[in-house]
């Protein structure tokens, strides 16, 4: 009974240290890396990307908490929305904001990314994108690069 009961113990410290390493870390001024799409579908489930066509204010915006960013860019109307198309996977992206809101009764957690275009901010579901496998640690993934050789 002991040995059943130490086995129990052991094997759930194992697989609580193991989830422990996975966990992704979300905060602002990390990285968040996308994966690359699933092959069965043309696009992400649980990101999207939104593009601007003017500049925005950012004088209320905290750079170091992210603060203020989403009223300050998404406060137009000449704004376009879409699911992020699968060429923008298998990179990791910077935290800009983390943001969480509540739709029907639903919080939600709102992670938002800056894109290489500073008109651009790629918004993630977070739960969605965990359950659809869609994001990942930078520090874990295999990005494709070469390394140089001597």
């Amino acid at each position: 009974m002991k040995t059943l009961f130490f086995s129990i113990f052991l094997i759930t410290n194992l697989l609580s240290i193991a989830q422990q390493k996975n966990q992704l870390s979300i905060k602002v001024g990390n990285q968040l890396f996308i994966k690359p799409c699933n092959a069965s579908k043309p696009e992400f489930v649980g990101i999207e990307i939104y593009s601007r066509n003017e500049i925005y204010d950012k004088t209320n915006v905290d750079s170091l908490t992210g603060k203020g960013l989403s009223q300050a860019f998404f406060n137009t109307k000449n704004l376009d929305g879409k699911r992020l198309p699968c060429s923008m996977g298998g990179r990791a992206y910077t935290i800009a904001a983390i943001d969480n809101f509540t739709d029907k009764g639903i919080t939600h957690r709102i992670v938002l990314l800056y894109d290489y275009y500073p008109l651009n901010l790629i918004m993630v579901d977070y739960e969605s994108a965990v359950l659809n496998n869609e994001i990942g640690n930078p520090n874990t993934q295999k990005t494709g690069r070469k390394k140089k050789s001597k």
